[in-house]
């Protein structure tokens, strides 16, 4: 008997495992209860999950050595097109992946959507009393809202909000931001209220400015609202996704995944499943993308949900096409003006 030959050109023995990838914590139980207990039930195979990172280097190093270990990995658009082009990832097979259960904009050749998070704005309405922030307008605006605010210390999901805040439209944001004029003004609106910043590094620093009252407002992870939801006392946390930046998780999939690429596109396409994306996000904060599972989110949640309709109306998807262009040298500036 002839073994099945996979989509990646070399023969494979049917699949006994899957191995998926992700940044570890508390998000790589989630993804083993919703999906991979799910998968192995309706299919027979083991998923197990590796919450090591898989960053852009250590997919590169695996594929050029030979030695790949993996399987599906949670990457972002950025790197699915840069290890794509490079020919370390495999193309999306959208014969098996259904491009209506993704987000418009979110199923590139190397990589599709996986859940959404959002860059937001966070407040704490008992902190703030009377001068209660609307949009970014206000957060820049010290003198009628006193208080710390916070924002992120790389300049990813940043820019965008300072742009919106000198009255720019939504859908002209990255218009305006592809101008060094643009980029300019946007940085000068960080410079000016600097004083009245504290930076944060990582998704749990930015939880704890919340938690230890250190700030009154800022730009977050909405997967780090969601948390704060429940751990700051009554009124006392709100988020609005008024001038929100979207940003999607991607599932790529190294060249020579030891499953084959037909399993591996198969998992992908299991994990379109509305009903598991909806309770994806109920356990920790990550967005459906198949924007079916709207609707089953629980209404006493949908308010934090990014990717309700009208959430989505609110926001602005990120565009990885202007950071490739313009991340280094609006980084360096950025940081100048805000840290140093």
């Amino acid at each position: 008997v002839l073994p099945a030959v996979g989509f990646g050109g070399r023969a494979n023995a049917a699949a006994s495992e899957l191995v998926i990838v992700n940044w570890g914590g508390k998000a790589a139980d989630i993804i083993k209860e919703v999906l991979g207990e799910t998968y192995k039930a309706e299919t027979g195979i083991d998923v197990v999950i590796d919450g090591s990172g898989p960053s852009a280097g250590r997919i590169r190093a695996m594929v050029e050595s030979g030695a790949v270990v993996w399987d599906v990995c949670d990457s972002g658009p950025g790197s699915a097109i840069i290890l794509g082009e490079a020919g370390m990832t495999q193309p999306i097979d959208y014969s098996i992946v259904d491009r209506a259960k993704l987000m418009p904009g979110t199923d590139w050749e190397f990589g599709c959507g996986n859940y959404v998070y959002s860059y937001v704005l966070a407040t704490n309405p008992k902190l703030l009393g009377d001068a209660q922030p609307q949009n970014w307008a206000d957060v820049f605006n010290v003198k009628d809202f006193p208080g710390m605010r916070t924002f992120r210390k790389a300049v990813r999901g940043q820019l965008e909000c300072a742009t919106m805040a000198q009255g720019v439209a939504l859908e002209d944001v990255y218009d305006v931001l592809s101008t060094e004029d643009g980029i300019d003004a946007a940085i000068d609106q960080f410079r000016k209220i600097r004083d009245n910043v504290i930076v944060w590094g990582s998704g749990s620093e930015s939880q704890n400015l919340f938690l230890q009252e250190e700030v009154s407002m800022g730009n977050i992870w909405s997967t780090r609202a969601h948390l704060l939801k429940d751990e700051m006392d009554e009124g006392a946390f709100a988020v609005s996704f008024d001038g929100g930046v979207m940003s999607p998780g991607t599932w790529v999939v190294p060249k020579d995944n030891p499953a084959g690429s037909e399993e591996a596109m198969k998992f992908i396409a299991f994990a379109q499943n509305p009903e598991l994306q909806a309770k994806w996000f109920e356990l920790i904060g990550s967005a459906p993308i198949n924007p079916a599972a709207a609707s089953l989110v629980p209404e006493s949640m949908a308010k934090w949900n990014p990717t309700s309709p009208e959430n989505v109306a609110t926001q602005i998807l990120y565009n990885d096409e202007w950071y490739a262009k313009n991340q280094i040298a609006a980084e360096e500036k950025y940081v100048n003006a805000l840290i140093n």
